[in-house]
């Protein structure tokens, strides 16, 4: 009886997945648990293992076609003929070629020209031929055919970008003009994590309506802290004490008192969940390559030393991308920690399916008007930042949203932290 591996749940969000590779082919025996194919996702590229044990009878997607979540994907122990074979490049043929008879014309000699290529390039007589004619060298070119063949559409695109018109070099020859620097646009593929972020940003954009909240924080309490014990934490902990741990501590608090910022929101359902876990997505930026959010689960449960643990593990995880779904799905809330980039003011987009993310903001040194007891106000040189708060306009009002920003704001301040520090 055959049975039918399908396109797997990975992670609550997921709906559909892209085949990158097949690990394996029809006729291979499998055993349970054995990786059988690549898959990306907008979370994470993984490997997929087989829930069965069999002998593979049918592909039934090709290698870069995108699937929804529950569609079949491979065959065992079948009789289906329908199998897709991983693309390879089809062989050009290998006819014998009749030697060239090339007669001496009055006045020119013609010479030929040997097509040398290394022991390990492999090249169809079609292709020598194109190489000899051109008097090209294969090392000059770059194959995209299977083991990184040269294919006669390698030649062509080679030779059309190398020719210029003839009138062209005329003109140059006959008219000195001083060299012109300039610099050529390339077309690059875009990379799946930026392909995916692309598509998120843009759905994310579509589905919530955006509106953008800040207030202004004094950290100098925090900064002050973080000076005292900044030599022996680091000696404890191997990290730097960063603000981040301090807002995200605050955060989780202002999380509890107005619930509906920790929450999804499906109009198209009718459905509004508000989450009674409070799973912390963190923002990574990986490299400049793209931003990856990581998900430190049940947050509420760890004081700010933990946080700053599992903040940095968290983040060299995903820099060195050595994380798996669990690590980078199911986050309640965002934070973006734009002001490691020393930003100022920042409107993030809402990591969908939350319905806000707070911007922290770079921490500055600024003059602040400090009101005394005796009501005579004074001018302080105080560490200060912005925290930014984007949120979906749908799910809640401003109210709710400077309410939320405000409870961040006043324990950040007035919080005594030192006992969670020492």
């Amino acid at each position: 009886m055959s049975k039918i591996i399908t396109m797997p749940q990975l992670g609550e969000t997921v709906t559909e997945g892209t085949v990158l590779s097949w690990l394996v082919k029809a006729g291979d025996v499998v055993s349970e648990d054995d990786p059988i194919l690549e898959i990306s996702t907008d979370k994470v590229d993984t490997e997929v293992p087989s829930p069965f044990s069999g002998t593979v009878t049918a592909l039934l997607v090709e290698e870069g076609e995108t699937v929804a979540v529950g569609a079949n994907l491979l065959e065992l122990d079948g009789d289906s003929q329908d199998i897709v074979e991983t693309p390879s490049e089809v062989p050009e043929p290998e006819t014998q070629e009749e030697p060239e008879i090339v007669e001496k014309e009055t006045g020119e000699e013609v010479s030929s020209v040997v097509v040398e290529s290394d022991s390990d390039q492999k090249l169809s007589p079609i292709v020598r031929k194109l190489l000899s004619k051109n008097n090209l060298n294969p090392s000059s070119l770059n194959g995209t055919g299977k083991d990184g063949r040269i294919t006669r559409k390698d030649i062509e695109a080679y030779i059309a970008t190398e020719e210029r018109p003839s009138e062209e070099k005329v003109v140059k020859e006959a008219v000195a003009e001083k060299p012109v620097s300039r610099t050529k646009s390339i077309g690059e593929p875009i990379p799946r994590l930026r392909q995916k972020i692309a598509e998120n940003m843009v759905r994310s954009k579509q589905t919530s309506a955006h509106v953008m909240t800040t207030i202004e924080v004094d950290y100098e309490k925090i900064s002050q802290l973080r000076n005292e014990t900044k030599e022996a934490f680091k000696k404890d902990e191997g990290f730097s004490l960063t603000y981040l741990p301090f807002i995200a501590n605050a955060t989780i608090d202002a999380l509890k008192k107005y619930p509906v910022v920790n929450s999804s929101f499906d109009l198209d359902q009718g459905s509004h969940t508000i989450h009674s876990n409070i799973d912390l997505g963190i923002a990574v930026d990986i490299n400049q390559e793209g931003l990856l959010v990581g998900t430190i689960r049940e947050s509420d449960s760890y004081d700010v030393k933990a946080l700053a643990r599992e903040i940095t593990s968290l983040s060299q995880k995903l820099r060195e991308k050595n994380f798996s779904l669990e690590d980078v799905s199911g986050s309640t809330f965002t934070i973006s920690n734009n002001g490691s980039f020393n930003s100022f003011l920042t409107s993030p987009i809402i990591n969908q399916p939350n319905v806000a993310i707070l911007s922290t903001e770079s921490v500055k040194k600024k003059a602040v008007v400090v009101e005394s007891e005796g009501n005579e106000d004074s001018i302080e040189i105080r560490h200060s930042g912005i925290l930014s708060l984007t949120w979906d306009h749908r799910v809640f009002d401003g109210s709710t949203a400077l309410l939320f920003l405000n409870s961040i704001k006043d324990k950040l301040e007035n919080h005594d932290w030192s006992g969670e520090i020492s």
